[in-house]
């Protein structure tokens, strides 16, 4: 109810199309101001020993609402999938994506084919993150590889390996 107090008190303009006379008649008693605080904009700062417990690994209560309880989480989303992490040097956020998509693709595979899973989460990722994403996908490989900080994932989905990371790209001189 209090939204729809708000919005009467908005701009009213009523057009009397059958006068003839196409200008807008305006409410102006209905526009009332409430004064706003000059320090509407502070906030009031959390405690530091509040601040220093969380930072000593201390629970935190408030979180974002519109990201799920699962999807804050990489092992509860990792178990959900079935994936399971051998090395990470990845956000979480980036993890999760990742593991959705090879499930994603896994699962929509008729016959299997670790060609196009790689394919799939390259230019997912491409896409996404930006290009220079490198994915290999197979159940015998070795690599040793350069990857940019922050932007490496080997992991496994039932019996298959996945390898993804990013190089630096450079830009040829000309």
């Amino acid at each position: 109810m209090d939204t729809h107090e708000r919005q009467k008190r908005g701009f009213i303009g009523v057009f009397n199309s059958g006068a003839g006379n196409c200008t807008p008649e305006y409410d102006i008693a209905a526009k009332v101001r409430k004064p706003v605080s000059r320090s509407w904009g502070l906030r009031k700062l959390k405690p530091r020993s509040e601040i220093e417990h969380v930072r000593q690994g201390g629970e935190l209560v408030e979180a974002r609402k519109s990201v799920s309880h699962v999807e804050s989480n990489v092992k509860s989303v990792a178990a959900f999938l079935q994936v399971k992490v051998l090395v990470s040097d990845m956000p979480e956020f980036m993890q999760v994506h990742a593991f959705r998509c090879a499930r994603r693709t896994y699962d929509s595979l008729e016959k299997f084919s670790s060609k196009h899973m790689a394919y799939n989460m390259k230019k997912e990722f491409d896409r996404v993150y930006g290009p220079a994403w490198h994915c290999i996908v197979g159940s015998n490989f070795g690599s040793f590889v350069t990857h940019s900080t922050g932007c490496f994932l080997y992991f496994s989905i039932e019996k298959i390996f996945v390898l993804m990371f990013k190089t630096k790209v450079q830009r040829a001189l000309d």
